[in-house]
């Protein structure tokens, strides 16, 4: 799901952000925000900065649990929980609503993935507030 940044269908959206049509990089910078915004993370929290080499403050060097606490964190509890029937639907009609829309390709392959989601089960709290948070930026 989206909510959880593939890396991959990432970039190939930030390589979108090119396309000589006005609506398909628009398309994709859109894309791109909802999926940050729904992560909650900033643009800060993703992009390398400078120095990666830095020394880090109570770092041993050594690769333990410690280093991997602030992960655990990165989304709520609830985020993975099952939708009630009504959220199953109004996943489905904000899915309806953004496939109406002037969207990319690629979007509307992955509204119809999110469908099969939808049926199969896996889809959860934090794909139903990606798709609110698609829906309120291309509604504008």
């Amino acid at each position: 799901m989206l909510a959880n940044l593939d890396r991959q269908k990432f970039i190939e959206m930030l390589g979108k952000l090119g396309s000589e049509k006005d609506e398909d990089a628009l398309s994709a910078a859109r894309d791109l925000h909802a999926q940050v915004t729904v992560a909650q993370l900033s643009w800060d929290d993703l992009l390398v900065p400078d120095q990666v080499d830095a020394p880090v403050a109570g770092d041993d060097g050594k690769d333990d649990d410690r280093d991997y606490e602030d992960e655990d964190n990165l989304f709520d509890e609830d985020d993975e929980k099952d939708l009630t029937d009504e959220e199953k639907s109004e996943a489905l009609s904000l899915i309806d609503k953004i496939t109406a829309l002037e969207i990319s390709k690629g979007t509307k392959e992955e509204l119809k993935e999110y469908k099969q989601d939808i049926d199969d089960g896996e889809f959860a709290q934090m794909d139903l507030r990606y798709l609110r948070a698609l829906h309120n930026r291309l509604a504008k």
